[in-house]
């Protein structure tokens, strides 16, 4: 059974300057969050689902680009295929 993610059972201790915290603290006050714990929680939801849509987007582009350059060895293929077809009716 997966483990349900509303249950908070885990625990992390970390240091931040001062900078960074201050950060955070106008992050849950603009957002209007309870809490400082639940503020790091959505930074660090935000952080991860940005990282991932910047891997999907990698991985898309990719795979196009394994498309184009197979398509482009194609071409090429087929221009030195014509090029050797000439030469044998010459």
């Amino acid at each position: 059974m997966l483990k349900d993610d509303s249950v908070k059972d885990e625990k992390i201790v970390f240091f931040t300057s001062k900078t960074q915290l201050d950060s955070i603290d106008d992050y849950r006050f603009s957002n209007r969050i309870s809490s400082r714990a639940e503020a790091v929680r959505q930074l660090i939801d935000v952080a991860l689902s940005a990282i991932e849509k910047k891997k999907s987007r990698r991985r898309i582009y990719n795979e196009n680009n394994g498309v184009l350059i197979a398509a482009e060895k194609q071409e090429v293929y087929k221009k030195s295929k014509k090029t050797i077809v000439n030469a044998k009716k010459k």
